[in-house]
């Protein structure tokens, strides 16, 4: 496992997976295609090359790969592939495949001496988790094209080969990081006298670039192993019964934790009080639309943002504001419940260009940036594919909540909604969702989050609702 830990980062470059194409046509066969590969490696992944063999051409590496039609035929088994010096990396030998599309079930590279250094595991083996892609990896020959593909590998070390199960094109090596950790039960109060107990618990560890896995912790010490290479981890830890608990940890306080020390998880005795229901609707079951005043007959039912904007229109050279609503079906939520907290978390793909003057302008009377957005209740019915900017209903600014410029390391944001749900403020209007708008309408770019139109589910909008019975 030692060697494992220290797995580096390998970028191999491929044509045309899944978008990324290359555009070099090729004077052969045109009912045919290549693959090429290029293999950039940083220092101290144990590949090396003496000047005599790069000055030479000497093969010192090879790739070993399969491949196999959509039929489950095998195109290509167990096939060596060279590897030459090219400048400071390597380059491979051509294949040359009807065109269409294949799965690649196996690679690795092979050193001089036979041994394999890196492996991309196989769906459902015990290391897959640690890749976002594992094999079998779909890929497509074009006609008279040069294809090229970038999956992930993983450092072999000590590892036997049913821990990568096996498969895959392209690569990059994963380094994965391992840390001990235990989950317990915590009074929390010193003056109870309840001692603390070791609890089972479902651990899920998130990282900023979207990978994330989930772990069953025993009521012991577990030895955990995550994907590597980040500055901070994101844990959310569940137990049925209990409040969710949400935590963030750096590499290096992961790293100092041992058998003998592990990392303690506490989940508070008393937040066995509280339920939760989660709702993330998407396109079918979700209500929420987009409205603008530069088109304000046109409806944006289906709209993939969730925005709240003041920006310029590049053709008509005018100002655009637009605005959202959004409406979450709490009928889930059981009749003799009192709602404790509810939570909004909204995502973003790409931010809207970021201005940190505006998170100087602070308003003392508040504490708040004096520009920003606001979260509404919506008081008049509307409906999702008719709703447009000269028709939108009304809303009330008593118990909205404001959301203020932000500069974050993370592609989200929570925002605590509960005054919305349970007002802070009793006033006696009924609730049709939420109206997302820019305060004041025209000094500042604003926010596009991501709407239950978007097509990647997780991503979506998120209300959390915490309630007792």
């Amino acid at each position: 496992m030692n060697t494992l830990s220290r797995s580096i980062l390998i970028a191999l470059i491929f044509s045309v997976l899944f978008g990324f194409s290359a555009c070099e046509k090729l004077k052969d066969n045109p009912g045919k295609g290549r693959a090429e590969f290029s293999i950039d490696l940083p220092e101290g992944t144990g590949m090396s090359k003496s000047a005599d063999s790069a000055d030479i051409g000497i093969v010192s590496y090879h790739l070993l790969i399969s491949i196999e039609d959509m039929n489950g035929n095998a195109v290509m088994s167990d096939t060596l592939i060279p590897l030459y010096a090219f400048g400071t990396g390597f380059i491979s030998g051509n294949i040359e495949l009807v065109a269409g599309d294949y799965n690649l079930c196996k690679f690795m590279v092979i050193n001089p001496s036979g041994e394999v250094l890196f492996a991309v595991p196989v769906t459902g083996s015990p290391l897959s988790y640690l890749v976002n892609r594992p094999l079998p990896l779909v890929f497509t020959i074009s006609p008279s094209r040069l294809t090229r593909i970038v999956p992930e590998a993983l450092v072999v070390g000590n590892q036997s080969p049913g821990q990568f199960g096996y498969a895959s094109f392209g690569l990059q090596i994963i380094k994965p990081l391992h840390f001990w950790t235990v989950c317990v039960l915590d009074p929390g109060d010193p003056l109870i006298m309840a001692p603390i107990q070791l609890t089972t618990a479902k651990l899920t560890v998130h990282v900023p670039d979207g990978w994330t896995y989930s772990f069953r912790l025993e009521a012991g010490i577990n030895h955990l192993i995550v994907r590597g290479g980040y500055p901070y981890y994101y844990f959310v830890l569940e137990k049925e019964g209990y409040m969710p608990q949400k935590m963030i940890f750096s590499a290096r306080e992961l790293l100092s934790r041992t058998k003998e020390d592990p990392l303690v998880l506490k989940i508070p005795w008393g937040s066995n009080e509280w339920k939760m229901l989660v709702l993330q609707p998407g396109p079918d079951d979700g209500i929420d639309a987009m409205i603008s005043n530069l088109q304000p007959d046109v409806n944006f039912g289906d709209h993939k943002y969730f925005e709240a904007t003041f920006l310029s229109e590049p053709v008509l050279t005018v100002m655009r504001s637009n605005r959202s609503l959004i409406r979450f079906d709490l009928n889930q939520v059981p009749k003799s419940a009192q709602i404790r907290k509810v939570t909004l978390q909204l995502f973003y793909d790409l931010p809207i260009p970021f201005d940190p003057s505006y998170l100087s302008d602070i308003d003392p009377s508040t504490g708040l940036a004096r520009v920003g957005g606001v979260l509404q209740q919506i008081v008049e019915p509307w409906e999702e594919h008719k709703v447009t900017w000269n028709n939108q209903p009304e809303t009330i600014e008593a118990n909205q909540v404001f959301i203020s410029p932000f500069n974050l390391n993370v592609n989200f944001i929570t925002v605590d909604v509960t005054r919305l749900f349970v007002p802070f403020q009793e006033i006696a209007a009924p609730n049709y969702g939420i109206f997302f708008k820019l305060w004041p309408s025209d000094m500042f770019p604003g926010f596009r989050f991501v709407s239950g139109d978007y097509p990647e589910a997780r991503m979506r909008p998120k209300l959390t609702v915490y309630y007792t019975l």
